[in-house]
């Protein structure tokens, strides 16, 4: 039994979908739980947990010295179209933490990602940003985590790099962006790589990338001068859920943990949407409404970006309460801004003492229990 979260270790031949049913019937009394449990020495409430919330930031960013010269090379010195590159650095990272009482973050390499064209120079960019990634986690064990890049959509160059960041590296998980140079999330394409982390039981975090898209460009019509993290980010991340559904992708690789960003997007308000309008496409099996919305059920959510005070109650109706993360988006989103998004949570009325726990800090441990 995990002394923090309360839970019990799950027999290995479960899958993930499974254990989303499995976990239902339970679900209530482990949240009381592992809210108490996580609170400070001496709390007699779940409320005081607001007060040192200890949370783990599923998404956060670091960006080391040869990813900022490999960024400015391939000429993205304002990465989708923002003002800059921001500064990081580990001890930089770790003051930032302490001021937004973050006990541990989970890092990853943010858009525009690491393959700019040429598959040789993707797979050593990958294996700098995932050794730079693993020499942080080294010096502070507790306080960080990474999710392992890979050079996709090089398939080959993929799969060695998953193996080494899992079985040498000791990566938390892997990051996979909304489109590698094109090619989509749900694509057959990368059928190897989902192979390989349901292998593993791996950790999925997908994070918007630039459009693969003309139109969508900044100077253009449809978007005059717009950073994309603005709209596009959002459809980007809609885009790819639907589509690791509608490919049954899902369905295909059930222990695949896959955190979704920014508050699922625009998943919750289209959810509907497409299931409506499914039965136009040629699906190999009609979309059953229950599975769908199971399907949905199985993910997990991160709260970075803004999801108060409109975007977090129709997520809470796609969602299952136990499967929402913090996420900071530090540095992309600068500290004030942050700091400011994190109080608005702290103060949310919306958000009750037990699902602050929860969301803060309790329901990453079910995915990184180390940081227990």
């Amino acid at each position: 039994m995990n002394s923090e979260t309360g839970t019990r270790a799950e027999p290995a031949g479960i899958s993930g979908r499974r254990r989303l049913l499995l976990g239902g019937m339970l679900g209530g009394l482990a949240a009381g739980v592992t809210g108490c449990a996580a609170l400070p020495s001496g709390a007699g409430s779940l409320a005081a947990s607001r007060e040192n919330p200890r949370r783990i930031d599923v998404h956060a960013h670091y960006l080391p010295e040869r990813y900022r010269a490999a960024l400015v090379e391939a000429g993205h010195q304002k990465p989708s179209g923002m003002p800059g590159i921001p500064p990081w650095s580990a001890s930089d990272a770790l003051r930032v933490m302490d001021r937004l009482r973050i006990a541990s973050a989970v890092l990853s390499i943010s858009a525009p990602g690491i393959h700019f064209g040429d598959n040789g120079k993707a797979r050593t960019l990958a294996r700098s940003v995932n050794e730079d990634g693993a020499s942080a986690v080294r010096a502070h064990p507790d306080r960080f985590g990474f999710f392992a890049s890979i050079p996709a959509p090089d398939i080959e160059g993929s799969l060695a790099e998953l193996a080494y960041a899992f079985d040498v590296l000791k990566a938390d998980g892997v990051v996979m962006s909304t489109n590698h140079l094109g090619v989509y999330q749900g694509d057959k394409r990368l059928a190897p790589i989902y192979a390989e982390l349901n292998r593993r039981r791996a950790v999925l975090f997908i994070h918007p990338n630039d459009p693969y898209c003309p139109c969508c460009r900044p100077g253009t019509l449809m978007a005059p001068g717009l950073p994309y993290p603005m709209l596009e980010f959002m459809f980007e991340t809609t885009r790819s859920v639907f589509n690791l559904i509608l490919s049954g992708t899902l369905d295909r690789y059930p222990d695949i943990q896959v955190i979704v960003p920014h508050a699922g997007a625009a998943v919750p308000v289209l959810a509907d949407r497409v299931l409506a309008i499914s039965p136009a496409m040629d699906l190999p099996a009609p979309l059953d409404k229950d599975r769908f919305f199971a399907a949905l059920r199985g993910l997990y959510f991160d709260l970075a970006g803004y999801p108060l005070p409109r975007q977090l109650r129709p997520l809470l109706e796609i969602a299952d309460e136990r499967h929402i993360l913090y996420g900071s988006d530090w540095p992309f989103t600068p500290e004030a801004k942050s700091a400011n998004l994190a109080r608005d949570l702290d103060a949310s009325t919306q958000i009750s003492a037990e699902q602050f726990a929860r969301f803060m800090r309790t329901n990453a441990l079910t995915l990184f229990p180390r940081f227990a």
